[in-house]
């Protein structure tokens, strides 16, 4: 079992900035063994990054493609609620011969989109992720998916390529789990996936070829109550399972206003013979990660607003060499619970040497650099804590000095100096030349 130990903590701190303060992040690394090939956790309400393992290592995300699925629907499809889709025939033909997981929608069967959307979030339905594909791609799912494509590249996730809506294995079919982050953190801001996501029991609305209520349950055990993998806390986002990626999990979860979101893909999910594991090792390491991020962090200020950190030298204000200067913003870290704010080492850093009057309270002079360990995790702005006058016969003075010093000044002295040797070098001789010229003038005479 890996400890955390305070050496490391402090090497490696995770920062939040406010006002105009700069965030550095890094990991730390969990007291248990996880089981995934690849991992990203990141902390929600600091944007900082708690562990992260392969996270760049392309891999078959599974059903999890259908978060992109669902929330690009979304976007495109203003009223899923009274937007009817019929089912097109053609879209179980790749499904023939292998098993699949669907919520038992008949071929030319009508649902709305919502139903598909709900069919998709809960029971991973392959057939409800080829039907929305379908219709929103105007009769051909390569469209859809390349619209998948493009939303991917815009959101930043570069290493990302869909081939399908649903996510069964294809050599071309690839994410990561940092992206997979990246799609969720924009799912989560499109309106009505997060109702999707957070719904553990859903009733189709229409489903005209079904006599009896279609129902559609969750594969999200964790969000269920009683459940042995229940965690309190947790909301969404999707699962997926397949040989080839093995069992994946991307999730939220919230406790005592700490937020964060996991990505675990390639957990082990069937044994050499191909069967499938009972055990979900996805949820279990998405437990334990939650359960570590929720007992060692916490966020603490490093640096209050408007603090007082020291002085800078003054000029051109009478009877005053310094000025007070206060930091511009607070600033705060997700920090392990053991780490001391005093640990933290302050060094004010300036624009320039000295700061020239006059000075209004709140000019920024510079920054403030947060050191842990040796190691940097961060700058806060620095400004004039007190406003200060300039004396206008300090910056005459100061104005001849700066003229005087200037290399234009020089050249121009330096100049007229070699113009008046010159001179007088020229006065000399021709004064020589004169008296030559004339003592042979008077010999001639004589």
């Amino acid at each position: 079992m890996k400890k955390l130990s305070v050496a490391l903590a402090l090497l490696m701190v995770l920062t939040l900035f406010f006002g105009s303060s700069t965030a550095y992040a890094a990991q730390y690394s969990p007291n248990f063994e996880e089981t995934a090939e690849a991992v990203y956790m990141i902390n929600l309400d600091t944007g900082t990054v708690v562990f992260e393992k392969n996270a760049d290592e392309r891999r078959s995300p599974a059903s999890i493609t259908k978060m992109m699925t669902m929330a690009l629907a979304l976007e495109m499809c203003p009223d899923p609620a009274n937007t009817y889709v019929t089912a097109p025939a053609y879209i179980w033909n790749e499904f023939e011969g292998i098993s699949i997981s669907h919520c038992d929608i008949k071929r030319g069967e009508t649902l709305t989109m919502q139903d598909l959307l709900y069919g998709m979030a809960l029971q991973s339905a392959n057939e409800a992720a080829n039907i929305v594909a379908d219709y929103l791609g105007g009769g051909s799912i390569a469209d859809f998916c390349e619209l998948m494509n493009q939303k991917a590249r815009e959101i930043g996730a570069v290493n990302t390529h869909f081939t399908n809506p649903h996510g069964l294995y294809g050599e071309d079919h690839y994410s990561t789990a940092y992206d997979i982050s990246l799609i969720a953190q924009w799912a989560l801001s499109v309106p009505g996936f997060r109702d999707l996501i957070s719904t553990t029991v859903y009733t189709a609305t229409y489903a005209d070829m079904h006599s009896e209520p279609l129902n559609f349950y969750t594969t999200n055990k964790m969000m269920v109550k009683n459940n042995d993998y229940y965690y309190e806390g947790l909301t969404g986002i999707k699962t997926g399972t397949l040989p080839e990626a093995g069992r994946c999990f991307c999730s939220t979860a919230t406790r005592n206003g700490y937020t964060y979101l996991l990505v675990v893909l390639g957990c082990p999910a069937y044994d050499e013979n191909e069967v499938q594991l009972s055990t979900n090792y996805a949820f279990l390491d998405t437990e334990q990660f939650y359960d570590w991020a929720f007992n060692t962090f916490r966020v603490k200020t490093l640096v209050e607003e408007g603090k007082i950190v020291g002085q800078t030298q003054l000029d051109l204000c009478w009877g005053k060499d310094y000025l007070l200067v206060m930091t511009d913003g607070r600033f705060t870290a997700l920090l392990p619970e053991e780490i001391q704010v005093s640990s933290v080492v302050t060094e004010a850093v300036f624009d320039t040497e000295s700061v020239r009057a006059p000075v209004e309270k709140g000019t920024k002079v510079g920054y403030l650099k947060l050191t842990l360990a040796g190691e940097e995790v961060g700058r806060v702005d620095l400004v004039a804590a007190e406003s200060a006058e300039m004396n206008e016969l300090l910056y005459v003075m100061d104005f001849v000095n700066d003229i005087a010093s200037s290399f234009w000044f020089k050249f121009i002295v330096i100049f007229l100096g070699v113009l008046l040797v010159l001179y007088i070098a020229l006065a000399i001789a021709r004064n020589r030349n004169r008296r030559r010229y004339g003592s042979v003038r008077k010999r001639r005479r004589l």
